[in-house]
């Protein structure tokens, strides 16, 4: 029993890593990441991005006004640490800050619900959250990095950092 449970864990990151990569080509403005929990757990996922404006109803070219300057990020965090497998799915708003250097990066901070489905090797269990987040994107169009730290109340991690990468962009 205690094999067959080992081997359902380690066949299962990369087949989760295997739909995070097929999410990040399919959604716009998307980025992959690693990340570090406050558990120290090293997990991975996918984050797709866009303007707040694009998903209001009504024309994406009204500039200007505060839906122009928001994002809405949704993204998905897979950690395997020693007792089992936590997979997160998060939806935030993204509100820029200022422009960081010559203007290449800029910070952000956002906020926005976690759900994580945290399976051990007796039971799972459905765990909601809230996130507080902050960081900087480059804005460059061929490589653009990202830093972030999160911090959430409920949910699976209570703090995280992560580091990633813009790979695809519509």
């Amino acid at each position: 029993m205690e094999v067959e449970n080992d081997l359902r864990r380690r066949v299962r990151p990369p087949l989760v890593l295997a739909l995070l990569v097929v999410l990040a080509v399919t959604l716009p403005g998307c980025f992959a990441f690693v990340e570090y929990d406050a558990d120290q757990s090293l997990g991975a996922g996918v984050r797709g991005q866009v303007g707040l404006d694009r998903l209001l109803p009504g024309s994406p070219d009204s500039g200007g006004g505060m839906a122009g300057r928001v994002g809405v990020a949704g993204g998905l965090h897979f950690f395997s640490p020693s007792d089992g497998d936590v997979l997160e799915g998060n939806v935030d708003l993204l509100l820029p800050l200022f422009r960081l250097g010559d203007g290449a990066a800029r910070s952000y901070v956002g906020s926005g619900l976690s759900l994580a489905r945290v399976s051990g090797p007796e039971d799972s269990s459905w765990d909601p959250g809230l996130n507080l987040l902050g960081g900087v994107q480059f804005e460059r169009r061929a490589f653009a990095p990202f830093f972030e730290a999160r911090g959430a109340i409920g949910g699976a991690t209570p703090f995280s950092a992560l580091v990633g990468v813009r790979i695809f962009s519509r």
